[in-house]
């Protein structure tokens, strides 16, 4: 029996959050004799539930800081862990053997236009020693596999590819006057095209406006709805919108609960992704769960993630998506079809067997 220990500090962060709530939910739920043990801000130890019976240490190091990589590894040994797992790139120094990371993407190495030179050297860096001292490296996608195997020099073998899950929540129909509510809470009274996810440049939302300019030509009474956390480039989405003229057309909701975000998708017309680079692009199969078509680009795992279930347009080709937009708002029969293979699709990822994936790879870390 080993005591296997995950650095969970980022768990009320936007998207990889998502990964280390529903890693830990399910891993807690798995018929296994090993003990976990939870390194959790001290600022989520009382507010957070986590699994009972598992051991939880609050730890003061930043994220990103100096402190993490010089000191978490001692106190980490100090407790007897056995396997160490960093669900992101920032991995402890001095637990060479005796840790798993994930590697969800290599976004600051494919887009340095949008990162400062510190920036992309700590992130190079920090990927760099976590493919050299890790025992195994867990990737979302074979797309972000080969981008690791293409730019660092590393066996293919100790690259672990562990796709994400969907959870259940978005597979449920939610009661119409929740729904009611949940649109007059955000004052979305009209048909609206949903995109879910950050602002930043590798986004495509350039790309979105413009195509959703083309939409609006012909579907006046449709507005475009962005939920998300916020970030520095809010203010740039916000402008060019205006530029288009579409400021009364666009909504920005800023980060909502899983609550109102399950509700945002149920009620969408569609959802669109014209993301130029993903890892993995959860939010499209949380969309088909939810029951409503996706657009994505052709870019990054996202062919990989949403096979036939999806309209695929070129990443830097407005006019291809309006033209997927408009096609779905003229044709109810193909919203139905789109609709349909979704949810089919996206019940093949479970966040379940990410989970005793993960637990298999810890195992063969031992």
């Amino acid at each position: 029996m080993a005591l296997i220990a995950i650095d969970v500090r980022k768990y009320n962060d936007y998207g990889i959050g998502t990964y280390i709530r529903n890693l830990v939910e399910q891993l807690a739920l798995l018929d296994t004799l090993h003990r976990f043990s939870l390194f959790v801000a001290p600022e989520d130890e009382k507010t957070e539930s986590f699994p009972k019976g598992w051991n939880i240490t609050p730890v003061h190091y930043g994220k990103y800081s100096l402190s993490e990589l010089l000191f978490f590894a001692g106190k980490a040994r100090a407790q007897g862990v056995s396997v160490f797992h960093s669900p992101h790139y920032t991995l402890p120094f001095g637990l060479k053997g005796k840790s798993v990371v994930t590697i969800h993407d290599l976004i600051h190495l494919r887009f340095p236009e949008y990162f400062s030179l510190l920036q992309r050297s700590y992130s190079y860096g920090m990927i760099w020693h976590a493919l050299r001292d890790a025992r195994f490296v867990i990737t979302v996608s074979e797309f972000t596999k080969r981008d690791i195997l293409r730019t660092f020099r590393v066996h293919e073998d100790k690259i672990v590819v562990i796709p994400l899950g969907v959870s259940e929540q978005f597979h449920m129909k939610a009661d119409p006057s929740r729904m009611e509510d949940f649109k007059s809470k955000f004052s979305l009274a009209h048909t609206y095209i949903l995109f879910v996810g950050n602002t930043k440049p590798h986004k495509g939302l350039d790309i979105l406006l413009r195509a959703f300019k083309e939409v609006n030509v012909l579907f006046p009474d449709v507005d475009l709805v962005f939920a998300g956390a916020r970030s520095g480039t809010d203010r740039s989405v916000q402008e060019l919108a205006i530029g288009l003229g579409l400021s009364k057309k666009v909504k920005l909701l800023g980060r909502i609960s899983n609550e109102d975000l399950a509700l945002a998708y149920e009620g969408a017309e569609m959802f669109v992704l014209p993301s130029r680079y993903e890892g993995f692009g959860l939010p499209a199969l949380e969309a088909m769960a939810s029951g409503v078509p996706v657009i994505v680009s052709d870019k990054g795992s996202l062919p990989e993630v949403v096979g036939d279930a999806a309209l695929i347009c070129k990443s830097e080709n407005h006019g291809m998506f309006a033209d997927a937009m408009i096609n779905l708002l003229r044709d109810p029969a193909l919203r139905t079809d789109m609709s349909s293979k979704g949810k089919k699709h996206s019940k093949e990822f479970l966040w379940s067997v990410t989970a005793q994936k993960t637990l298999d790879v810890y195992e063969k870390a031992l």
